[in-house]
């Protein structure tokens, strides 16, 4: 029987958690563990309230609330991660309130997956995948991303990394569920064989909020192992529920090149993903001249301004002048903490 132990990371969001955990006592499936890392100040005081409110969830001796003093999405799904006793792990954010059957959903795919060939398993937001066509959209997108990306793609993973589109076979248990392969897991609900993860870990690197920590990881694990989304395995996940803890536009846009970048030069130093990587910039700094000022101001995660734009570039500049793993890591923790401590109006 396999066995599955989710993992929920909170920070200042006891009311949006609370939701979460009710969401989880009502599924049809319990986990064998359930483990919340919480790193609000003086969490103390909501913790006694919700293990005391949510027994089905913290009743059993190796579930734990636990709680750590600094903040950090990585640091805190590591904390998780090495309590975990699981055969698989199951990251859920505490905004995505999961539907009655997710659970049983992906661990049927687990179970039936005897050959252990797929490594990770994504669900969908609810609503993601209703239409026949948001399905199709999502293959081709997948296709033209995976033999096309070279071109312009911000994290291009190159066919020889990836198994997408390698013909390992699934087994028929397996294929009789609603399935699409995907390269990389959606943060919000990621669920892998603990086997492959538990020695390696998250990436503390990824300061704070950690954007791309999440495609850091599974195109990791995608490395050597299947990634699925089940389409019928649904969660709601309301972005304005969590915005508080987000980070503005301003420097979600100096992140994600940023980012971005660094993951390229730890996973795959080459020239196609970095040439990649650089057409797309590119072509963001086209659109943005022919863009009204007015409408480019207010789109800073998709086009920024000059000054941003040049701000971004000299700090991909900095990632790929690194000459070691140490100094990426080094480099990638600093200017993380250049962008956290901008003065922005």
């Amino acid at each position: 029987m396999v066995t599955i132990g989710t993992v929920i990371c909170t920070y200042k969001r006891p009311q949006i958690l609370e939701q979460c955990l009710t969401h989880w006592c009502q599924s049809e499936c319990i986990p064998d563990q359930f483990i919340v890392v919480d790193a609000t100040p003086q969490a103390e005081k909501h913790r006694s309230q919700l293990i005391e409110k949510f027994p089905l969830l913290f009743s059993k001796p190796d579930n734990h609330y636990i709680v750590v003093e600094k903040p950090g999405l990585t640091a805190q799904r590591n904390v998780g991660l090495k309590a975990l006793k699981t055969d698989i792990a199951c990251f859920a954010d505490d905004d995505a309130f999961i539907s009655r059957f997710y659970l049983l959903k992906v661990l049927e795919i687990f179970q039936g997956d005897r050959q252990k060939v797929i490594g990770g398993v994504n669900g969908v937001a609810k609503g993601q995948f209703d239409r026949r066509s948001q399905k199709y959209g999502r293959l081709v997108k997948n296709y033209f991303r995976h033999h096309y990306g070279s071109f312009v793609q911000r994290i291009h993973i190159p066919q020889c990394e990836t198994q997408l589109q390698r013909s390992t076979p699934l087994s028929p248990e397996v294929k009789e569920f609603p399935l699409i392969h995907i390269d990389r897991l959606w943060g919000a609900n990621m669920n892998y064989r603990t086997e492959l993860i538990y020695d390696r870990g998250f990436d503390e690197s990824f300061q704070r909020y950690g954007l791309f920590e999440d495609v850091e990881m599974s195109v990791w694990v995608g490395k050597t192992h299947k990634l699925v989304c089940r389409l019928d395995a649904e969660i709601q996940h309301d972005d304005l529920l969590g915005q508080s803890t987000r980070p503005n536009e301003t420097r979600y846009f100096l992140s994600s090149w940023l980012n971005s970048a660094y993951i390229i030069e730890k996973l795959f130093p080459c020239q196609e993903s970095r040439s990649s990587h650089q057409h797309l910039f590119e072509l963001i700094r086209l659109i943005a001249k022919v863009t009204p000022e007015s409408f480019r101001d207010r789109k800073f995660k998709t086009l920024g301004n000059p000054q941003l734009q040049t701000q971004a570039k000299s700090y991909v500049a900095k990632i790929q002048a690194c000459s070691n793993l140490e100094s990426l890591q080094a480099t990638f923790v600093q200017l993380q903490e250049e962008i956290y401590h901008l003065e922005v109006t």
